[in-house]
């Protein structure tokens, strides 16, 4: 009799244990989360993203060289300045690179109530869509700060939260020759380099990029968009 006892008492609580880990699987958001990618490809391969664009001052120089180069690149697009400059998101996808979401108004995370957050990613996806046509599935949270209500919801949207391997703090004004030796340095197959297509003045985005994108194909890589990247 008290074996019996002591069996279902067991059944009981491993009965609660999977309930429990049920319940914590299901009641924590986990999205994928990218910084950098390592697939099965035998050239070794990168991925150029820009930031907080589209903005005429920049994007415009930055898609000139990539075009010169034979490079595609993903941009990460600021809804409101989707709707202010409609023609040069246009262009972006036009020219064969990538589109993602980088929020509609560039709110601090850290300052910014999560519904508001969550109502800011959604806004500018109906940008993006609106302008384009296209459904981005690609995330970039600005300054890289993420908590778990934008994690819900890109579980629930099936967005990739898209991070980085690799800074160049051009939005710093890093200087040139010290941006191209982080890069050289750090760069490795599978790394997602940050940059910015828009930054208030004197950004060192568009004579870096001159230096670095010859600078990595002479040292075998390939550019790639995000999604191509993580393709494999």
């Amino acid at each position: 009799m008290l074996c019996k006892v002591k069996k279902k008492c067991v059944l009981s609580l491993a009965l609660t244990v999977i309930l429990l880990l049920t319940f914590s699987i299901r009641s924590f958001a986990t999205p994928k989360i990218v910084y950098r990618h390592t697939g099965n490809s035998e050239k070794k391969r990168v991925a150029l993203t820009f930031d907080d664009g589209p903005h005429p001052r920049y994007t415009p120089k930055i898609l000139d060289i990539l075009a010169e180069f034979g490079v595609e690149a993903t941009f990460f697009a600021v809804g409101a300045n989707v709707d202010a400059y409609p023609d040069i998101l246009k262009r972006v996808l036009a020219e064969g690179h990538e589109l993602g979401n980088h929020t509609y108004h560039h709110y601090h995370t850290v300052n910014t109530n999560g519904s508001i957050l969550v109502e800011d990613i959604l806004a500018c996806s109906d940008a993006i869509q609106k302008c384009t046509g296209e459904n981005v599935h690609l995330f970039r949270p600005p300054e890289g700060v993420f908590n778990e209500d934008i994690k819900k919801l890109c579980e629930e949207k099936g967005y990739i939260i898209v991070m980085w391997s690799v800074d160049t703090r051009d939005w710093a004004h890093t200087p040139i020759d010290e941006i191209c030796k982080n890069v050289k340095e750090n760069v490795k197959d599978g790394s997602i380099i940050l940059m910015h297509d828009f930054i208030g003045k004197n950004s060192p985005t568009p004579a870096v990029l001159r230096r670095i994108i010859p600078m990595l194909q002479e040292s075998g890589f390939e550019f790639v968009t995000v999604s191509r990247l993580l393709q494999g």
